[in-house]
């Protein structure tokens, strides 16, 4: 029987990836001893990659620094060439803990793999671009221009996530600078655009905290947009829930869902949706005062009288017998109602 002989370390399909990668090179240079700088760039780009999974984060920014230079020198019309290299460095970097240096890499491989039509590489890049961001990295000029252009690309190739994040992130953005109108109109086509992703609950909870904002940064103002598809689509969602639980018997989740929706509509316009908001404020008034907590129950009640006498008397009176009665499949169906009716109208009751 012969005996088994343990594997050569030098046998190529035994050596780490960031050692093949440099065998490679070497390889190339024997062969060719003037290898096309694309060629030697390409290779570095990869070494640059495989030193930071290894992490070898020193040598990795060498390999990538280096790859970068041969690209301008030998390749400067290259555009995929030096998406690629971008990348990789970027990647090289933010593994490194420099986020703000993996940042600025990314954005760069971005513009250059979308003008060389590169897909793979720009959908990488985007990617890691979006993660940092949501790390709380602020958003300045060249980071405003990618989230416009990543919104944009990812509605267009029906990349709905990266189109999500974006528009939440540009959302933010425009509140930060306070332009709260306008990240009103990108916040609701969050919602809209998120109502059909798995695992989108995230998102839609800091979009809705972030529209909040927005409502209370607008006060009065002359200029405040009209609820949008987005917003009453959550509303309904929520409504939806708070009536579910009331049949399992969790009615403090009832009054939890129901008060969110209500927040939603602080910028109601149209009747139908001041009658759903008199009709949610007497529930929750409703459920207030079941749970022996007689001031919020109080206070709701006085907001809803004055929401009352803003619609007709027969309205106010089908919400008054309907809320205190707690037909909850009335406040469902009409937010439904108005969930649909979204479209119809831009704005005014």
């Amino acid at each position: 029987m012969t005996e088994r002989t343990d594997p050569d370390p030098e046998a190529p399909e035994q050596m780490p990836a960031y050692q093949w990668i440099a065998h490679l090179e070497m390889a190339t240079r024997v062969v060719r001893p003037a290898p096309r700088g694309s060629d030697l760039a390409y290779l570095l780009g990869y070494l640059c990659l495989y030193y930071a999974e290894e992490e070898r984060y020193d040598e990795a920014i060498a390999a990538g620094q280096r790859a970068l230079r041969t690209a301008v020198k030998e390749a400067a019309e290259n555009s995929a060439l030096r998406g690629h290299v971008l990348l990789n460095l970027g990647v090289a970097h933010s593994r490194s803990g420099d986020l703000d240096k993996g940042l600025a890499h990314y954005l760069e491989s971005w513009k250059h793999a979308r003008r060389s039509g590169d897909e793979g590489t720009s959908s990488k890049a985007g990617a890691n671009a979006l993660l940092v961001l949501e790390s709380g990295r602020p958003v300045e000029t060249a980071e405003f221009a990618f989230l416009e252009e990543c919104r944009v690309v990812g509605e267009a190739t029906d990349r709905r996530p990266e189109a999500v994040r974006a528009s939440r992130l540009l959302g933010e953005a425009l509140l930060a600078r306070g332009r709260p109108v306008d990240a009103i109109a990108l916040l609701d086509r969050v919602l809209v655009l998120a109502e059909s992703l798995r695992g989108a609950r995230t998102v839609r909870r800091e979009t809705v905290q972030l529209l909040e904002e927005a409502d209370r940064r607008l006060g009065d103002r002359a200029d405040v947009p009209p609820l949008g598809p987005g917003v009453l689509r959550e509303v309904r969602a929520l409504v939806d829930d708070g009536v579910e639980n009331v049949a399992r018997g969790i009615p403090t989740r009832t009054r939890t869902c129901l008060s969110r929706a209500l927040t939603l509509l602080e910028r109601r316009g149209r009747t139908r949706e001041r009658v759903l908001a008199a009709f949610l404020m007497l529930v929750v008034a409703r459920l207030a005062w079941n749970e022996d907590d007689e001031q919020a129950a109080a206070e709701l009640l006085s907001r809803a009288s004055e929401e009352l006498e803003l619609i007709k008397p027969a309205q106010g009176t089908w919400v008054k017998t309907r809320a205190f009665g707690l037909q909850l499949g009335e406040l469902s169906a009409l937010a439904h109602r108005a969930a649909r009716g979204a479209r119809e109208q831009k704005g005014g009751a």
